[in-house]
């Protein structure tokens, strides 16, 4: 739920990227790290993401998005562990959410693991009394130049998903990933104006 911080009257809104282990969740964090960059050398340079930490617990970035209703917007991207092992973590990261940026891990070797994290989200979701339906979704289909990815129109047709609801991307190149920020960062402002 997005909350307006009376300090600096900044609005700040929650975005939580989910998905099964090594997803590429962190990478997108990482990429829009590397896309804040003024320095167009550093911006494109990917060798950069490779000496950012890993963290087992979760991550988060705070990113600066413009104005929304004459106030400074905020974007708190969070992931979401996909582990079980500290649950009161994940109840905290749920709560408050005002849109989720699936990724969907594109190899063939990988997408059972996907649709086991998505039932843990919808469980948790439901403990909370959340409504799956309410919450804006982008659906990222990362990983797609593995030599076993899916092509991504077979992947789109078997989760029936929007068309403009979703992103090929290699989050590791930073490809995809920003037009899956601004399509959550705009399906959220959407619903509030």
């Amino acid at each position: 739920m997005a909350f307006i911080n009376e300090a600096t009257g900044d609005i700040h809104f929650k975005i939580l990227y989910i998905g099964s282990q090594n997803s590429g969740k962190t990478t997108n964090l990482q990429s829009i790290f590397c896309e804040s960059f003024e320095n167009e050398k550093k911006r494109n340079n990917t060798e950069v993401l490779i000496d950012l930490p890993r963290n087992t617990f979760f991550d988060f970035l705070p990113v600066s998005y413009g104005a929304v209703a004459d106030r400074n917007a905020r974007m708190h991207l969070y992931t979401l562990p996909s582990h079980q092992i500290w649950p009161s973590v994940n109840i905290s990261l749920m709560l408050g959410v005002d849109g989720i940026v699936n990724v969907i891990d594109s190899r063939v070797r990988y997408l059972d693991k996907y649709d086991l994290q998505l039932l843990q989200v919808k469980k948790l979701m439901e403990s909370l009394q959340i409504d799956y339906n309410s919450i804006p979704f982008v659906y990222q289909f990362n990983h797609t130049d593995s030599y076993d990815a899916l092509p991504f129109s077979t992947l789109k047709k078997n989760y029936q998903f929007k068309d403009e609801d979703c992103f090929e991307a290699i989050a590791s190149q930073g490809v995809g990933v920003m037009p899956t920020f601004l399509k959550i960062a705009e399906k959220i402002i959407q619903k509030i104006i």
